[in-house]
């Protein structure tokens, strides 16, 4: 019976004969294609990563978004369970942007172009992470079942020629 182990860093690790490393292939570029990256190690962070998102507003004007997005990994680095979880998502950068590239395109196409021009910054805030039903502020992260938290810088879109 085989099971995976998870090793924190830095730390030397010694294989047994019969392991083997893993190598993660996660989505690189921009804007993101999966098999991007190949890797051994896997950083918690925190990292940042960018995305280039094309979106449409309700008056159909395609603007070309570039996200930036701050994120960690927040494991119990003493519960092996708690751990595998981040492995549990093969290609988490390509997940998580597209994740976050459909809530930013849904908001954007319910909102004209001036509007979106007007309050992008909040706009694509409040899609991202929501608005706390408690407070009735806009959150300042967006947790992941998995553990991967967000934040975000946001950059000015560029209106993108037909």
């Amino acid at each position: 019976k085989q099971e995976a182990r998870v090793c924190f860093g830095p730390d030397l690790v010694m294989l047994k004969p019969d392991e083997q490393f893993t190598v993660l292939s996660l989505s690189g570029g921009k804007p993101k294609k999966p098999h991007g990256i190949k890797a051994l190690a896997l950083q918690l962070g925190p990292d940042f990563m960018t995305d280039i998102v094309i979106v449409e507003t309700s008056d159909h004007a395609r603007l070309s978004l570039t996200l930036s997005y701050n994120w960690h990994f927040a494991p119990d680095k003493t519960s092996a369970t708690d751990a595998a979880k981040i492995f549990t998502v093969p290609d988490f950068v390509g997940d998580a942007c597209n994740t976050v590239a459909s809530r930013v395109r849904g908001s954007v196409a319910a909102c004209s172009f001036d509007e979106f021009h007007k309050n992008s910054a909040k706009i694509i805030r409040t899609s991202v992470f929501g608005v706390d039903p408690k407070t009735n502020k806009i959150r300042d992260a967006f947790v992941f079942v998995d553990k991967q938290a967000f934040d975000h810088q946001h950059r000015y879109p560029k209106r993108r020629a037909r």
